[in-house]
């Protein structure tokens, strides 16, 4: 499989802007992996163009099944090249390639059947007539032309999750990749070529900052916008669309929290909350940040958490063993370590790690010791603000309300998980806390079946699930006379 790094346009590779490149650097290493080149704002209006004409003269009329055969090639392509694909993806973005292999590009070959299935089973309803003599019926139409924007984080699943999901739903889509990590990204120009996709269905324009957000709001063929990044950026993007009456998906950041209940399993809450708060090295919009533990088993709880943190293996990504590899840029790094900082001078107690790594083989790379942070108060940093890295805040709750009122302190609602052996106690609390996903006993679930999506400050509107793929749709009613010869008589 051949790795391009120029806009991927109407079914084509080209170069964007020849006199501009941008480096991709490896953050485990700081060697440059690759130059790519950015697409100017002409290149991205053209690949607007382009997935408008694909919308008309193919896709949008193809059929469901056509659609869903396609759809299956693109997982089965993924599935074949899962070895290169994750390879680029660890060196790109610095997960480790148990992560990369096992969840990111397993789950983007899931996520492409998945959807190939549901685009069968997308249809309308029928709907009661108050007269006989009418039949009403519904159908689900595609909106057009998709614009995404997707983050470093994630880069292929969630490129994967927006491109199929748009695509079961009959739209075409223009897909703007993160320059910090692109490359995984534009490997599906190749997967789209080999599992003979039309041309203009998919359209990948890398590069052009916020150029594309600008450019993706104005382009009277792009019908809608999916945006996952940071608040500030989908703010901005939300105000764009608005006066141009766009649509406009947004998954924003994340503050989740966790409920550790004293009934709680203590071996599978530590597995799982480990699991939670540093999968991806904590670069993770639902990741677990805010760690809630009850009073009564605080004591028992935290030293556990803390030495298990402290016994997770950091290294090179390419290594089998790696758990956390490095933060994606040295300026995000610096940014963790910021925060790092207002926690000392705000006066909170660093339990363990929050230092850089620099020994050995980490010497070059942005790596970061997982930290852990306790005496936290509501008005610190830490805990108002997204840090999205190696860092969890632990706090007491005294009792249940208590711990309910922490976890809701936030002007974010994206996940939260409850961690208790009862049952009932669980149902209870899921229906109390502010969030669009709630997990109990597990954290950093998510499943191209179930919708994601989150409340306040974390989003607008929701993805993956029926829910989702009804929202790259619009309804469309249609009702037909059954009067006898002659019709209805109203004189």
């Amino acid at each position: 499989m051949e790795l391009c790094t120029s806009p991927f346009i109407g079914g084509r590779w080209f170069d964007g802007a020849p006199a501009r490149t941008f480096a991709v650097t490896n953050p485990a290493t700081g060697d440059t992996l690759a130059h790519g080149q950015p697409a100017s704002r002409e290149d991205m209006r053209a690949a607007a163009a382009a997935a408008h004409e694909a919308f008309r003269e193919t896709w949008g009329p193809m059929n469901a099944y056509a659609r869903a055969t396609l759809l299956h090639r693109v997982g089965d392509a993924i599935e074949k090249h899962a070895d290169f694909i994750a390879g680029v993806e660890s060196d790109d973005v610095g997960k480790p390639i148990f992560e990369s292999k096992n969840i990111d590009v397993a789950s983007a070959a899931a996520t492409f059947h998945h959807f190939a299935n549901a685009a069968i089973d997308l249809a309308g309803d029928l709907k009661p007539s108050p007269f006989n003599e009418v039949f009403d019926y519904t159908l689900r139409e595609p909106l057009g032309v998709v614009g995404a924007i997707i983050p470093w984080n994630f880069p292929f699943l969630i490129a994967a999750r927006k491109i199929a999901s748009a695509l079961a739903a009959g739209n075409t889509i223009v897909i703007k990749p993160a320059t910090w990590a692109p490359l995984s990204t534009l490997l599906f120009g190749e997967l789209f070529l080999e599992a003979g996709m039309p041309e203009g269905v998919l359209n990948i324009v890398p590069g052009g900052g916020a150029d594309a957000g600008t450019v993706f709001s104005e382009a009277p063929e792009i019908e809608e916008i999916s945006f996952t990044g940071s608040t500030e950026i989908g703010a901005l993007l939300y105000g764009a669309c608005a006066p141009r009456l766009k649509g406009c998906t947004l998954e924003l950041g994340g503050k989740s929290p966790a409920l550790v209940l004293p009934d709680c399993d203590l071996d599978e809450t530590i597995a799982g909350t480990l699991f939670g708060a540093f999968l991806n090295q904590g670069e993770c919009c639902c990741g677990l940040t805010r760690l809630i533990v009850h009073s009564d088993i605080y004591d028992r709880f935290v030293p556990r958490f803390v030495a298990a943190t402290k016994a997770i293996p950091v290294g090179q990504p390419r290594h089998e063993a790696t758990r956390m590899g490095p933060l994606v840029h040295p300026d995000h790094m610096k940014v963790v370590l910021g925060y790092l900082q207002s926690a000392r001078d705000e006066g909170a107690t660093i339990l363990c790690g929050g230092e850089r790594l620099t020994h050995g083989p980490l010497a070059k790379g942005s790596f970061l010791a997982p930290a852990v942070i306790a005496d936290v108060t509501p008005t610190m940093r830490v805990w108002k603000e997204e840090i999205f890295g190696p860092v969890v805040v632990v706090t007491r709750g005294k009792d249940i309300d208590d711990m309910i009122a922490q976890a809701n302190d936030t002007p974010y609602g994206l996940a939260a998980s409850i961690w208790t052996t009862n049952i009932k106690m669980a149902h209870s609390l899921a229906r109390r806390i502010r969030a669009g996903t709630v997990w109990v006993n597990l954290h950093n679930f998510v499943f191209p079946g179930a919708p994601y999506g989150g409340y306040g400050a974390s989003g607008v509107g929701t993805e993956l699930g029926r829910e989702g793929l009804l929202a790259l749709t619009r309804p469309k009613n249609v009702m037909v006379s059954l009067f006898p010869q002659g019709g209805f008589k109203w004189y």
